[in-house]
C-alpha cells in the first residue's frame, strides 16, 4: 500500500493556508488587453449567430397564391357579389386589395345585405341582420359612400321624400325605408374621434332604437363604453344620442361629468334627468345625493365658479322631484 510520501502535494489555491508566495501566484493578473480582448469569431460563426438570433420572415411574394387569390379581380368580384359575404374580404390581403378596389361592387353589395332588413314587416332573420351590422361596420362604410348609396337606391324603390339642406333628408330617407328595429347600428360609431359625420351617420340609423339593452346586451356595453367617452370629451351631442337609444347613466358616469371633465351643463343636466329604461340593476341608478357632487360644489361655490351653484340647484330640484313621485 502507497505511503503518503508517494504522493504529489497538491495546494488548493485561494485557501488560507497556502504560502505567501502562492497566494501571489494564485492572484497574479494576466495583461488587462489580453483580458479584455474579445475573443476572434470567423466570418461563418458570426452570419450563423445572427441569422439564428434574428427570427425568419415569411416571404408573402415567394409563396403560390391560392387558386382563390390568382383569379382576376373581375371574377372575384363577381364570386363576392354572389356569395355577399362580407368576411371574405378579410381571408387575405391580396383578395382585400383586389375587392376593395370596385365602387360597383362596394354598391351592389350594400343593396345586397341590407335590402333584407328593409320593409321587413317584422320578418328580418337574425342572420340578416347580423351581415347588415357587419356590412355597416366596413371601412368602406362611411357616411358619405352611405349617402350615395341612399340616393341611388331611394331612386330605384321610387321613393319621394322632399329636398333638404341638412341631415334630416337622410334621415327622412331611411326612415322610409321602414328598416327593422332591430337593426344596430356599427360599433365603430361609438368609438373616437366623434366627428360630425359620425354623428349624423349614428343619428340615422338609431331613429327607432330606444331599448338598446333590451335588444341586445353585449352589444349595449359598447354603447356604454362610447357614452362615457363622449362625456370625457364633452361632446354633448353624442350624449344625447347615445342616451336616447337607451344607454343608462350612474353615478360614476355622474361623477366623470363634473369632477373631471369640467360639468358641462348641457351633459350634466341630460345625465340627470334621464330616465332609464328597462332594467337598470347593478348600480345604475344615479344618486343625486352622491357627497362627491356635493364637494365638488362646494369647492366650485367658494372658488367662485358658477357651475357650484348651478349644480347643487339642479340636484336640489331632482331630489324634491323624486320625493314628489313617491308620495
Amino acid at each position: 500500500m502507497a505511503s503518503s510520501a508517494d504522493f504529489t502535494p497538491v495546494k488548493v489555491r485561494g485557501k488560507r493556508g497556502a504560502l505567501s508566495a502562492e497566494k501571489w501566484r494564485a492572484g497574479k493578473r494576466r495583461d488587462p488587453e489580453l483580458q479584455t480582448r474579445p475573443a476572434p469569431v470567423s466570418t461563418s460563426t458570426a452570419v450563423s449567430r445572427a441569422s439564428s438570433s434574428r427570427p425568419r420572415k415569411r416571404r408573402r411574394d415567394t409563396e403560390p397564391d391560392s387558386p382563390l387569390e390568382a383569379l382576376p379581380a373581375e371574377i372575384l368580384q363577381e364570386i363576392f357579389d354572389y356569395a355577399a359575404n362580407v368576411d371574405l374580404a378579410i381571408v387575405s390581403r391580396q383578395l382585400a386589395l383586389k375587392l376593395s378596389k370596385s365602387r360597383h361592387l362596394q354598391i351592389e353589395l350594400t343593396s345586397r345585405l341590407l335590402t333584407p332588413v328593409l320593409d321587413s314587416h317584422g320578418n328580418a332573420s337574425g342572420r340578416d341582420l347580423a351581415a347588415a351590422t357587419r356590412l355597416l361596420n366596413s371601412r368602406f362604410m362611411t357616411w358619405d359612400f352611405f349617402k350615395t348609396w341612399l340616393q341611388g337606391y331611394s331612386a330605384n324603390v321610387a321613393l319621394s321624400i322632399a329636398r333638404a339642406d341638412d341631415d334630416s333628408h337622410w334621415q327622412s330617407i331611411w326612415a322610409a325605408l321602414n328598416p327593422a328595429s332591430e337593426l344596430l347600428p356599427p360599433n365603430k360609431l361609438f368609438l373616437r374621434p366623434f366627428t360630425d359625420a359620425k354623428l349624423a351617420f349614428l343619428r340615422t340609423l338609431a331613429q327607432n332604437i330606444t331599448d338598446l339593452h333590451g335588444l341586445n346586451a353585449a352589444y349595449a356595453e359598447h354603447a356604454q363604453e362610447g357614452l362615457m367617452q363622449a362625456v370625457t370629451d364633452g361632446n354633448a351631442q353624442f350624449v344625447s344620442v347615445i342616451l336616447g337609444m337607451g344607454a343608462r347613466t350612474n353615478t360614476e358616469l355622474l361623477r366623470v361629468a363634473v369632477a373631471d371633465s369640467g360639468c358641462h351643463r348641457e351633459i350634466v343636466e341630460n345625465l340627470v334627468r334621464h330616465v332609464n329604461v328597462g332594467n337598470a340593476s347593478g348600480g345604475a341608478m344615479l344618486d343625486v345625493l352622491d357627497p362627491v357632487l356635493w364637494q365638488w360644489a362646494e369647492r366650485a361655490q367658494e372658488q367662485g365658479n358658477y357651475n357650484g351653484e348651478w349644480l347643487v340647484a339642479l340636484l336640489q330640484k331632482e331630489q324634491r322631484r323624486r320625493e314628489s313621485t313617491r308620495d
